[in-house]
């Protein structure tokens, strides 16, 4: 079974690295409501260079830090309250004011990823497509050493089996904040590596040496014609 799910997951590899007309992300239902710990997504659609659009997490307090407008609660608020509320606010600021606020979870990907760093993405995002944001897994060397970690502490998420199931970020036991870690291979180990090493060291060698003889041979040739 785990070799089956290897298998799935490097012939995904591919997939997630290149370019994709793939839908949208998707969102949650307008009523839902933002929880502290959690997170949110900011969007103009009419106002792309817009300052405040992003991700931003909302703290343990329910409470979170946007650019221009400050620190607000938004604990126990629904999107249209919070929508209103930011419309409201920059008014004087900005040409369009249709935001749309969304709820999100901070996802951190590091390690072995092509663009390892921190995702915002709605929690009914599948695993699959939070890896993909990252420009899927850099190799397959490590893919049975995938950790998730919580607080400073390893979380128990078969990561392969909720990326091969099509599990989503809230169904397969993540929450926002986790950290999920693919390791670097390690290339200074193997016959390979040494290889590799040996010819660069020769390659060195042969550089001065060839260096060396060619500065004697342009001395015997100056000599011989001084001597003439």
């Amino acid at each position: 079974m785990r070799l089956a799910h290897l298998l799935i997951f490097a012939v995904s590899l591919g997939a997630a690295a290149a370019p994709s007309r793939a839908a949208a992300l998707p969102t949650e239902p307008r009523s839902e409501r933002f929880a502290a710990g959690a997170a949110l997504t900011v969007d103009i659609p009419l106002d792309t260079a817009g300052v405040i659009r992003g991700g931003y997490p909302i703290d343990s307090t329910g409470f979170v830090d946007l650019p221009v407008v400050g620190r607000i609660q938004v604990d126990g608020r629904s999107q249209e309250e919070v929508e209103a509320y930011l419309s409201e606010r920059l008014a004087n600021y900005l040409k369009d004011t249709h935001i749309k606020v969304s709820p999100a979870w901070r996802i951190t990907l590091l390690g072995h990823f092509i663009r390892q760093g921190q995702y915002y993405v709605p929690p009914n995002t599948t695993v699959w497509e939070t890896t993909r944001l990252a420009g899927g897994i850099a190799g397959e060397r490590t893919l049975d050493q995938i950790t998730v970690w919580r607080g400073g502490h390893q979380v128990e998420i078969p990561f392969l089996d909720m990326y091969s199931q099509g599990r989503t970020l809230a169904n397969g036991g993540f929450k926002s904040g986790d950290i999920v870690v693919v390791p670097v291979p390690r290339e200074n180990v193997g016959f390979w590596y040494w290889f590799k090493e040996s010819l660069g060291v020769t390659a060195q060698i042969t550089g001065m040496v060839t260096g060396v003889l060619t500065i004697y041979i342009t001395y015997l040739v100056l000599q011989n014609q001084n001597s003439k």
